[in-house]
């Protein structure tokens, strides 16, 4: 009698553990590592005096995106419309895509949830100068 007890007890406790470590699988979170874009005044395209590195940048949803600024000049992180770029902002949906001014020496960062494109460039120095598209799959 006590060994049928014992095999029901063992065989609870075994399928508690498959069940768990199942539903712990399903709902872990994916940490997505946070991309750098530089905000530069080195090798850029064209002669530019300043540009974002990489200029085109695919990531998954979910990725949180920092925008670095070690230059000497303040930047912005601006999403582009016709008025301002002569280009659409691309089709991206998150809402609130700007930054204030990045003084040097300081960061930006977003996390993009929608997919799409979203075009942006920095107003200080102008589209032509400095832009970038972020695309979120």
């Amino acid at each position: 009698m006590r060994r049928p007890l014992i095999i029901g007890v063992v065989a609870v406790a075994f399928v508690a553990l498959l069940t768990a470590g199942s539903i712990a699988g399903a709902g872990s979170a994916v940490v997505i590592p946070p991309k750098t874009v530089n905000i530069t005044g080195t090798n850029c395209a064209g002669g530019a005096e300043f540009c974002f590195k990489p200029a085109l940048l695919t990531v998954p949803r979910g990725t949180k995106v920092v925008w670095k600024n070690p230059t000497t000049a303040p930047h912005t992180v601006t999403r582009c419309s016709v008025v301002l770029c002569g280009v659409s902002g691309g089709t991206g949906a998150d809402p609130n895509f700007k930054s204030p001014t990045i003084n040097p020496g300081k960061s930006f960062s977003f996390t993009f949830h929608k997919p799409g494109t979203y075009r942006y460039f920095c107003k200080v120095h102008g589209f032509t100068v400095m832009h970038g598209t972020i695309t979120v799959k």
